[in-house]
């Protein structure tokens, strides 16, 4: 059917997180982040949603070159990876510290973090 808390404010939500690894494996890029699916990104779970994603550095939008890279959450957990099949382009520089923003996460992602989850605080919220 519908759902209406989505459309309405879907927009209004950026979930930033911190790149806290980036590694080759089996030929991929992947991008380990603070947070994950149990931390906030349930509704990546299948990859059903897409977020729109930028990099930043120092407060400024990383710019150039790109590759695709897997996205995966920091827990040790082997379901903890919120894109596989679909891999965003990322900055080929993309380095531990830099900030990605995950754009049009609404208001569910406070409310999908877990607490206390293979040790990872629940989600901080700064409204403004």
């Amino acid at each position: 059917m519908a759902e209406p808390g989505r459309f309405l404010v879907a927009d209004a939500g950026v979930l930033e997180t911190e790149v806290v690894l980036v590694a080759e494996r089996d030929g991929m890029r992947w991008v380990h982040l603070d947070v994950g699916l149990f931390s906030g990104l349930a509704e990546t779970m299948g990859e059903a949603l897409r977020y729109r994603i930028s990099a930043h550095r120092d407060g400024e939008e990383l710019t150039g070159p790109v590759e695709e890279a897997v996205l995966a959450g920091p827990t040790c957990d082997s379901v903890d990876v919120l894109y596989l099949r679909h891999r965003p382009a990322l900055p080929s520089g993309l380095r531990p510290g830099d900030r990605l923003r995950l754009h049009g996460t609404g208001a569910y992602t406070t409310t999908y973090s877990s607490v206390g989850f293979n040790g990872f605080a629940p989600l901080r919220e700064l409204t403004r």
